[in-house]
């Protein structure tokens, strides 16, 4: 019995502590049973140390009524009984009950503010007044003090040990002083928790409504460590950066106003990802690859003439939206690419170049009328000289032209005969033109004999008409 008190302070610093709290305004009263034990013979100069003078009961022999008064102070009243077998001198007697009580006040140490002691572990000085009874002897007041130490494994249970000197102020016998050592364990009660979650009403920040103290006692349906009431997602686990919302891509923009929760982004983008980092999200992008412009949905324009590279025939080069985004120098509508003559406007029958004006083809028209060859031959009539060169002189005038040297006869004669003189005398015209400085590449000449009439072959004024030069401008498209 003699080492119950020493085995019950090593056992409870080694139990395991889920929930620390010592006795204070939110668990006021405190109810403690435990071993006591009186020593007699060590207030009257005995060893203070020597267990052979420690006289206990086997039994509950020491009650604690205890009321928290501030962080300083807490008053108890104890009683203790025992047996008392070693008296004040030493001495073995034949035991004889013992009684005492005692009204303290409690300084408590572990208020932060005198020790910075664990929460688990309260150490305390007392002091008070009370008084003690040997059997067949009268009622004695006594004045303690002492210290003692509580440890709170438990929520609710904590175990408490203590020594206290009892000075029995009678000049006559000193000796019913004695030291007072006791041990047990604490209940702590009187706490108001109204939502029963284990947290006192006075530290619950919702105390009709219960929550884990991670949350101060508010409610926290997804368990994400924000109370409901400050959780944006109250039923969808989340961060507290959040609001209590989730981000399931980790983009830091909640879910809830994440245009695309599952592919990080952007806030300037609503949460959507951009690849080409051009200020368009990809979904919106037809171009989510290539950095491009807002107004063509993200696609690039290089060129900066307002058609798309990907419909841009010329990507590098400012052009126009009729030719495809291709430049146009001359503005004759044929892009510079497929002009012959970039920088001079033609139709695009000549591939962009210049050609005779109408007037010109007119008089060109009526000068091949008047080429003349001898008789049934393909040879040229001097007379017909000036008209040629001024055909050249034309042609000459539009380099960059190609023509067409057609010769046409009547029907008299046999056929074949006047298709093979008609493509002579085309012939001959072409030869002409060359010997006079036109390249052979622009001309081509061909005989179509009797076969393409504008008259009527049964006059002599139609027959004179069939038989005629036609020199026409070639197409280039």
């Amino acid at each position: 019995m003699k080492k119950t008190l020493t085995l019950l302070l090593t056992g409870s610093i080694l139990l395991p502590a889920p929930w620390l709290h010592a006795q204070n305004e939110n668990a006021p009263w405190l109810l403690g049973a435990g071993l006591n034990v009186v020593d007699l013979h060590a207030a009257n100069g005995g060893g203070l140390l020597n267990t052979d003078n420690w006289n206990a009961t086997p039994a509950i022999s020491h009650l604690m009524l205890g009321r928290h008064l501030n962080d300083f102070l807490a008053a108890d009243l104890q009683l203790g009984l025992g047996r008392i077998e070693t008296n004040a001198d030493g001495n073995n007697i034949a035991g004889e009950g013992f009684y005492n009580a005692d009204l303290n006040l409690r300084l408590k140490m572990d208020n932060g503010k005198l020790l910075k002691t664990d929460s688990r572990i309260g150490p305390y000085l007392l002091a008070g007044v009370g008084a003690s009874q040997l059997s067949g002897t009268s009622l004695r007041p006594n004045v303690n003090g002492g210290l003692g130490l509580n440890i709170w494994p438990w929520r609710d249970l904590g175990i408490y040990a203590q020594s206290a000197y009892n000075w029995a102020p009678d000049a006559d016998d000193q000796s019913m002083s004695f030291f007072q050592h006791s041990a047990g364990l604490n209940v702590r009660f009187g706490v108001k928790d109204s939502d029963g979650d284990g947290i006192a009403d006075k530290d619950d920040a919702c105390p009709q409504e219960a929550g884990p103290v991670a949350t101060a006692g508010c409610p926290d349906s997804d368990s994400d460590g924000l109370a409901d009431k400050s959780d944006d997602c109250p039923t969808a686990a989340g961060l507290a950066e959040l609001k209590g919302c989730p981000d399931a891509d980790k983009d830091g923009i909640a879910d809830k106003e994440d245009e695309c929760p599952n592919n990080a982004g952007s806030k300037a983008l609503k949460g959507c990802p951009d690849r080409d980092g051009d200020g368009i999200a990809d979904k919106n992008d037809a171009c989510p690859d290539v950095k491009g412009l807002a107004a063509f949905r993200g696609c690039p324009d290089t060129d900066g003439d307002g058609i798309t590279d990907a419909e841009d025939k010329c990507p590098t080069r400012r052009g126009t939206t009729a030719l495809k985004g291709c430049p146009d120098q001359d503005n004759d509508g044929v892009a510079d690419d497929d002009d012959r003559c970039p920088t001079e406007p033609g139709p695009a029958s000549n591939a962009g170049c210049p050609v005779p004006k109408k007037e010109e083809m007119e008089k060109l028209t009526i000068a091949a009328k008047a080429i003349n060859f001898e008789t049934g031959s393909d040879k040229i009539r001097s007379t017909s000289f000036k008209v040629l060169d001024e055909i050249v002189e034309l042609m000459n005038r539009y380099p960059n032209t190609r023509w067409s040297i057609e010769g046409h006869t009547d029907n008299v004669g046999d056929d074949a005969r006047n298709l093979d003189l008609s493509t002579r005398r085309a012939a001959s015209v072409k030869n002409y033109f060359i010997s006079k400085g036109v390249a052979a590449d622009r001309l081509q000449s061909a005989g179509y004999g009797e076969t393409r009439p504008i008259a009527d072959n049964k006059t002599a004024e139609g027959r004179a008409q069939n038989r005629r030069t036609e020199i026409k401008l070639i197409e280039q498209q």
